[in-house]
């Protein structure tokens, strides 16, 4: 939880807490990490009137992807999706490259924001704080940014709100990692990383839900693999199934059905 020692104003730290409490409900239920986001956006979006705030997500190859934004059209989120954080990427993309916040006071005037202005100055959209939000490695894996219809940087109060709105995010951020990733390690095979026996059950119930006509499934047996794992041993029947997972994965279709794993019978 969030350390509230430092001194604040009471009324600060009354609407912190409640903010923290709100946000950590919903993570506690297991909300989706999206609908998490929206809602502390649109909360904070309540405390402070005038500002609009937006979350970014930050891929392992430094592209940013909108997260949460409710108050921003969707068109804004579809022309930034995608794009490189860098020196001179808006203050999103600039605090993400930097790993410190950006205050952009005049939109219209700061070379950051040189090839992004134009998306924003049809919003009435002149300033905009951006801070990284980064994991215990020191590695940038979002972005909370405010918004401002007027040339201005970030107030005390609203410095407060964003340290607490980082530690949120990063905890919601967290658990939505944790999840994903068990739910990678229940439906992979731990041998050839294929998709598993699990997985082709659930491809297989989405097919039959949304009554997929045209499928196909093929069963692939390996002649003399039983000759391999007895010259060799079971290793290297291992590593020659590894080697055809590979292969398999690299020739089918990217986007298609989950097949199932491979095993080495003993």
């Amino acid at each position: 939880m969030t350390d509230l020692s430092y001194p604040v104003g009471d009324d600060t730290q009354r609407v912190v807490l409640q903010l923290q409490n709100a946000i950590l409900k919903r993570i506690a239920r297991g909300e989706g990490l999206d609908v998490t986001c929206r809602s502390l956006c649109e909360q904070v979006e309540q405390l402070v009137p005038g500002v609009i705030c937006s979350v970014l997500t930050v891929d392992r190859a430094g592209r940013m992807h909108p997260l949460a934004g409710p108050s921003l059209p969707e068109s804004y989120s579809q022309a930034i999706d995608g794009a490189a954080i860098g020196p001179l990427a808006g203050s999103c993309g600039t605090a993400a490259y930097l790993g410190t916040d950006i205050s952009v006071a005049d939109i219209a005037t700061d070379p950051r924001w040189a090839d992004f202005k134009h998306l924003v100055a049809p919003l009435g959209l002149r300033g905009c704080w951006s801070s990284p939000i980064s994991n215990p490695d020191g590695v940038t894996v979002a972005t909370f940014a405010f918004y401002y219809r007027e040339a201005q940087g970030p107030t005390a109060f609203e410095r407060v709100l964003v340290e607490h709105c980082l530690h949120l995010c990063l905890i919601a951020i967290d658990r939505h990692n944790r999840v994903v990733e068990h739910e990678r390690r229940a439906f992979t095979d731990t041998l050839t990383e294929l998709p598993n026996r699990a997985a082709f059950n659930a491809a297989l119930a989405d097919i039959r839900e949304r009554a997929v006509e045209r499928w196909a499934l093929f069963v692939l047996d390996l002649d003399n693999l039983k000759v391999i794992n007895d010259t060799f041993g079971h290793p290297a029947g291992d590593a020659v199934l590894r080697i055809v997972g590979q292969r398999i994965a690299a020739a089918g279709s990217p986007g298609g059905p989950s097949g199932s794993g491979a095993t080495n019978s003993r």
